[in-house]
């Protein structure tokens, strides 16, 4: 099973310590308390070397509550690396577009 950390990775913050905890395996930057629904919003993380990724991960917004994993708003299938190399780490973003109700 996998874990995550949130971390502030504004200069001076422990991000490089966190990438080397064998418990932060997924680490997400600068996370909000809320967001404009008019907005794409984009989700910056990063997977250490203590997990590879796979074709099936995905970044999910979930709502105040959430129970399960199947409560999720909307997720985002996440990007393979072009040339991931097995204990490496690895940056990543997705970009959650807005969706126009009237198309």
């Amino acid at each position: 099973m996998s874990s995550f950390q949130l971390v502030d990775s504004s200069p001076g913050s422990s991000v490089s310590i966190m990438e080397t905890s064998n418990f932060a395996h997924v680490i997400f930057q600068n996370v909000e308390k809320s967001f404009l629904p008019q907005a794409p919003l984009e989700c910056r993380y990063t997977l250490t070397p203590y997990i590879s990724p796979h074709p099936k991960d995905w970044v999910g917004i979930f709502k105040v509550g959430w129970s399960t994993a199947r409560d999720y708003y909307t997720f985002l299938w996440s990007p393979l690396p072009e040339k991931y190399e097995p204990g490496s780490t690895v940056h990543r973003t997705v970009v959650f577009q807005v969706e126009n109700a009237n198309t």
